[in-house]
């Protein structure tokens, strides 16, 4: 069973009605004034009795860590801007550790939790060992429960519970993951589970995970109170292009939110938090906000007053503010940047006789993960560990090459690296399924470009390189964004306006050449002689040897990025039947386990008319 997966109140925790008060608190605490809003009204500020009785709880929070363990550059968003505009120098789990240690200094009721997107992130030693370091991290840093991110799915269900939480082998131990952490131990999987209320299975609606956590804190005298957490997650994750899950969808969070206090509130527990993977922007002053807008300011005028504070990420933005909720009594909306870069502290004040936030004694504060403390040795040491497993990894031999594979293009938009990355996609689908072709969009109309470098033939400045050597880094940094592969059905018909839309009308007149890639039993012949739309004669575009046929369906694989439009690419709306096969990754590294030599292919898939 699950810690804390559902609340255990009992009568005792009987709802009470509002303790009033006339004043209110500021983000960082100090005392203000508000105007009236509907039935509350506050009055000029006053001295507030900080009562002992008072039960004191402490919200820790980070969010989009992206397994950003070692300390960020500036490109990573390792400056940050404060009050007067005095920037910052922040990030790094080391420090972070010496941070949260000094805050959590004294405290009895200290609760330390994530609001999502803890991995699947960029630094390649964390990616490419499945993102156990990550977890490493977290689980030696305390961390107690997390929502559900949007990229806490980028690989599937499955690998997010079984390995992620439970530490089960997913699918090579030792090779693909389970690796040997900084302990001397393999993976065990988290000390901390994830929530999401609004994640469900398409075909059951149940959640993916528990839909909210209860945490209690000591109230004196042998008793506890409740404080429950409702956990969101972005609504676009089961169609993201990284997320994409064609098995799950997603509830509204507003509806989700407030059902879910409701029954908290009628089992006693008075004191409740939505703690959400959607965020917002409200200016540059990570510990202020202003012209706030985003998904999460309209949740936070919507949401159930029942609901005492919303901690938010996904932005990767930072904000700290007192917003009215929907009674106009003020409750923190914050956002703890990203990569490490700060700390949010909420303080609650509860009754301690039935569990009730004192709204007005709420304080928040975004701290910064300042460098000017000392570093945490554990921490920084699982860092360092991982980062020197990373160059192992990288420099470790995958595959041969008999020459040069390279993005430069032929007049046809076609290259050695375009070919290999649709070859690998139409492997990759046909290992879970069955795909007649696939396509790689190699210059897109828009966004990136999921050619990302080339295999050549020389060695490189590695010292473990030789001639005709791949090396794992260089094979993992040469194709892909952390996208999954999905193969899905196009009546032939959009298949052939998906060859005719290489070619795209701009505003000023010129026309942008953006071809696709086409695995290797695809042939066809353009001509650019004739009108856009009309450059394709379907009876040229050869499949396994046979014509397009414009009067059945064809199975295509490519990326999610692609066929959901994140590259400007719009020909594949209306696509149906998705499956989802292998991230692009790790897929592209089976790929060359499964072939160990290869030779560059002749430019001969796209040809122009004479």
């Amino acid at each position: 069973m699950r810690k804390n997966a559902h609340p255990l109140p009992g009568s005792r925790f009987a709802v009470n009605s509002r303790i009033r008060r006339r004043t209110f608190l500021t983000a960082t605490g100090a005392l203000a004034t508000a105007t009236a809003v509907g039935d509350v009204a506050y009055a000029t500020p006053h001295a507030l009795d900080d009562a002992p009785e008072y039960v004191d709880v402490q919200l820790l929070n980070i969010t989009d860590l992206h397994g950003y363990l070692q300390p960020t550059t500036p490109s990573q968003g390792s400056v940050i801007t404060g009050a007067g505009g005095v920037q910052v120098t922040v990030g790094g789990v080391g420090y972070l550790a010496t941070h949260l240690k000094q805050l959590r200094e004294g405290r009895k009721n200290s609760i330390f939790f994530s609001s999502g997107d803890n991995f699947s992130g960029w630094p390649f030693e964390v990616d490419a060992h499945a993102n156990e370091p990550t977890v490493e991290a977290l689980n030696a840093l305390g961390l107690q429960f997390s929502t559900v991110g949007n990229h806490e799915l980028d690989h599937s269900v499955s690998f997010l519970v079984d390995h992620m939480e439970h530490g089960v082998p997913y699918p090579v131990n030792g090779r693909d993951d389970n690796f040997v952490d900084s302990t001397g131990h393999k993976f065990r999987g988290a000390n901390f589970r994830f929530y999401t209320a609004n994640i469900v299975y398409a075909d059951t609606g149940r959640t993916i995970v528990p839909p909210y956590n209860i945490e209690w804190v000591d109230a004196g005298h042998g008793r506890k109170l409740p404080v429950a957490f409702i956990h969101l997650t972005v609504m676009d994750t089961p169609t993201g292009s990284t997320s994409y899950q064609p098995g799950l969808k997603a509830l509204s969070d507003v509806a989700q939110a407030n059902k879910l206090a409701a029954q908290l509130k009628a089992r006693g527990v008075n004191a409740i938090v939505i703690n959400i993977h959607d965020g917002g922007v409200a200016g540059n002053d990570y510990n202020a906000g202003t012209n706030p807008s985003g998904p999460v300011f309209q949740l936070a005028a919507n949401a159930s007053p029942d609901i005492a504070a919303i901690v938010t990420g996904h932005w990767h933005c930072r904000f700290n503010m007192m917003v009215p909720d929907p009674n106009g009594v003020p409750r923190p909306v914050v956002e703890a940047g990203n990569h490490g870069s700060l700390i949010n502290e909420i303080n609650l004040k509860l009754d301690p006789r039935t569990g009730e936030v004192i709204r007005e004694l709420t304080t928040s504060t975004n701290h910064a993960n300042t460098r000017d403390v000392p570093v945490d040795e554990e921490l920084q040491d699982i860092a360092d560990y991982w980062t020197a497993k990373g160059q192992k990894r990288y420099a470790t031999p995958l595959a041969k090459v008999t020459g040069d594979f390279t993005r430069t293009a032929n007049a046809s938009g076609e290259s050695t690296m375009g070919n290999l990355a649709a070859d690998f996609a139409h492997w990759d689908a046909n290992q879970h399924g069955q795909a007649d072709l696939a396509l790689i969009s190699t210059k897109p109309v828009s966004g990136s470009n999921a050619l990302t470098g080339d295999l050549l033939f020389a060695k490189g400045t590695n010292a473990a390189d030789a001639d005709g050597t791949v090396l794992f880094g260089e094979a993992w940094n040469a194709f892909g964004y952390g996208n999954p592969i999905l193969t899905v059905t196009l009546p032939g018909t959009q298949l052939h306006a998906a060859f005719e839309a290489q070619w795209v009308p701009q505003a000023n007149g010129t026309v942008k050449f953006a071809p696709f890639a086409v695995s290797q039993n695809v042939s066809y012949s353009y001509d650019t002689g004739k009108p856009i739309g009309q450059r394709v004669d379907p009876a040229k575009v050869l499949i396994d040897g046979r014509p397009l046929d414009l009067n059945r369906n064809y199975r295509v694989a490519a990326l999610a990025y692609t066929l959901i439009g994140g590259d400007g690419t719009t020909v594949f709306t209306g696509f149906t039947d998705p499956v989802r096969n292998d991230r692009d990754h790790e897929g592209f590294i089976a790929y060359l386990r499964a072939h160990p030599v290869l030779t560059p292919s002749t430019l001969d898939r796209a040809r122009p008319v004479s």
